[in-house]
């Protein structure tokens, strides 16, 4: 079956000598890995288009019972420049990217993720203010996505710890989660909570939900 997709990059591996095998988040089918056969050859059009956190647009061949499957074209979409000169926006992409590689089981389609991942990683490219803000919303979404509502979750340790030092401490995730990074131009993603307070809860919360993703541990450095 052939299929026609949108991904996001997650990981690229040498094969071969000439050839890739790459992991990719694609729109329609989820976390999957495919080959690229002879794309290191040195007239390849296809070296730069591989590069971790590239969106681009696959041709492929879909076998149910294969574990890789090959792809006959690609496009780039976006290699996100913006992002990419940017040390911070860099590491909070990958930290998402890595987060969505260790925690997807193969080949099960997520598009609410994947259009979650696209805004953020469009406001990233195109904003440089209340990042911190973009990437809690992502952890927020991708929580509620993969089946955990943290916004409902009264109980959970890391909520009860933090309502001492701040009781609004939902309310506070509520407006995050609500914000717009869609529809940029209507919405400034400001919010009023106690920026100390909620980095240290989302880096908390990170930890223990996502404990295997080393990204986020430089990631965290960056919150300030």
């Amino acid at each position: 079956m052939k299929i026609k997709t949108n991904a996001f990059v997650l990981k690229t591996t040498l094969f071969k000598e000439s050839s890739l095998i790459i992991r990719l988040f694609t729109r329609e089918k989820g976390k999957s890995t495919y080959i690229i056969k002879a794309a290191m050859r040195q007239k390849s059009p296809n070296k730069a288009i591989y590069q971790q956190l590239n969106e681009v647009e696959i041709d492929y061949s879909h076998h149910p019972k294969k574990q890789i499957h090959p792809v006959y074209n690609t496009k780039l979409l976006s290699s996100w420049e913006n992002i990419c000169a940017d040390l911070k926006k860099t590491v909070l992409c990958t930290s998402m990217l890595e987060i969505i590689d260790k925690n997807y089981d193969e080949e099960i389609p997520d598009s609410h993720t994947y259009d979650t991942l696209k805004s953020v990683m469009s406001y990233f490219n195109q904003n440089n203010l209340n990042l911190n803000n973009a990437f809690y919303y992502f952890i927020l979404h991708f929580l509620k996505n993969s089946g955990y509502d943290i916004l409902r979750a009264k109980k959970h340790p890391t909520i009860l710890r933090f309502q001492s030092k701040n009781p609004n401490i939902l309310n506070d995730l509520n407006e995050i989660f609500e914000l717009d990074f869609q529809n940029m131009k209507k919405s400034e993603n400001v919010t009023n909570y106690d920026k100390k307070i909620m980095t240290k809860f989302m880096s908390e919360l990170v930890k223990y939900h996502f404990p295997d993703v080393k990204s986020f541990k430089v990631a965290k450095d960056l919150f300030n």
